[in-house]
C-alpha cells in the first residue's frame, strides 16, 4: 500500500515564499499577536482553504493570487498600516470606543485579513460573504483560545472581524479603523509577484486579464510614515499599464475606507515625475 503522504495533491503544498513571509510576520510581532499569528500560519484547514481559493481564482477564473501568499502579504501590510496609524495619533476602533486594547485591534486585523479571501474557494461573486460562512468557526476557535472567559470581548472582536471580511471588496459600507485598514491593505498587494502564477498559464484572454497585466507592471509597493499624514503609500511601476491597479482597484478601496484622510498615495512611473493621488 502506498504511503498516504505520497497522495498529497500539488495544490496543497506550501511554497518557499510562504515560509519566507511567515518568518517576517513572526519576527515583527510579539505577545498575544505573535502567538495568534504563529498558530494561524500553521493552521492546516486555513491553508487548504487558501490553496483551493487559488485553484478557483487562478486556474479556473484566470485571476490573480488569492491564496496563501496573498493572505500573508496583506496581513503584514495591514498590521504595518495599523501600527503607523497608532504612531500618527489615530486610535483604533477598539481603543476609541473603550471596548479593548490596541493589541486586541491588531488581533482583529490579523484574523480578518488572513481569512478575508477563503471564500474565493467557493466563487468570485460575493466571496467576502462566503469567507464569513467558511471561517466563522475558525474565528470562534481562536477567540476562545486567545480571549478565554471574556465573552463580551469575544463578541466584539468576532463582530469586527466580520466587518473586516465583508468590507474588503468595498461593496458594503464599513466604519471602523480596523476594517478600513484591511480594505486598504488588500489593495496594496498589486506587484508583479501576485500576477506571476496566472501569467505563466497558457490560456485565451479572460475577464481577469486586465488585473494580471496591470499587476505585472507594478514593481514595488512601499508603506511608510507619510510626509504629512500617518501613512504613505508609494507605488513604483515600469509603465502606465499599472495605473489600472491604482485607479480601478486601490483608489476604489481607499475612497470607501474610514482611514482615507490619514493616507498619502504617490505613484512613480519609470523616470516620470511622481503622480500624487492623495496627500
Amino acid at each position: 500500500m502506498r504511503n498516504s503522504h505520497e497522495n498529497v495533491p500539488d495544490w496543497t503544498k506550501p511554497t518557499a515564499k510562504e515560509a519566507q513571509l511567515d518568518a517576517i510576520l513572526l519576527s515583527r510581532s510579539e505577545g498575544r499577536l505573535h502567538s495568534l499569528l504563529k498558530e494561524l500560519l500553521q493552521d492546516k484547514e486555513i491553508n487548504l482553504y487558501h490553496s483551493y481559493a487559488n485553484v478557483v481564482s487562478v486556474r479556473r477564473l484566470g485571476y490573480n493570487d488569492h491564496g496563501p501568499v496573498h493572505a500573508r502579504i496583506t496581513t503584514y501590510n495591514a498590521l504595518k498600516i495599523l501600527r503607523l496609524l497608532k504612531e500618527g495619533g489615530v486610535e483604533s476602533g477598539f481603543v476609541s470606543e473603550s471596548v479593548g486594547t490596541q493589541e486586541d485591534a491588531a488581533m482583529v486585523v490579523a484574523l480578518g485579513c488572513f481569512l478575508h479571501d477563503v471564500g474565493m474557494s467557493v466563487t468570485r461573486e460575493a466571496h467576502e460573504w462566503h469567507s464569513i460562512v467558511l471561517a466563522d468557526h475558525i474565528i470562534r476557535r481562536y477567540l476562545d483560545v486567545h480571549c478565554p472567559g471574556d465573552l463580551a470581548k469575544q463578541v466584539a472582536m468576532r463582530s469586527m472581524i466580520h466587518e473586516c471580511m465583508v468590507g474588503h471588496m468595498a461593496h458594503d459600507r464599513i466604519h471602523s479603523v480596523e476594517a478600513g485598514v484591511v480594505l486598504v491593505a488588500d489593495g496594496t498587494d498589486m506587484s508583479k509577484g501576485r500576477s506571476r502564477i496566472p501569467m505563466n498559464l497558457e490560456r485565451d484572454p479572460t475577464v481577469g486579464d486586465m488585473h494580471r497585466y496591470s499587476s505585472q507592471s507594478v514593481s514595488r509597493v512601499e508603506i511608510a510614515k507619510g510626509t504629512h499624514k500617518p501613512v504613505g503609500l508609494t507605488i513604483k511601476m515600469d509603465n502606465a499599464t499599472g495605473l489600472y491597479q491604482i485607479e480601478e482597484v486601490l483608489m476604489t478601496k481607499v475612497k470607501a475606507s474610514p482611514i482615507m484622510s490619514h493616507l498619502e498615495i504617490m505613484v512613480e512611473v519609470g523616470g516620470e515625475p511622481p503622480k500624487w493621488y492623495l496627500r
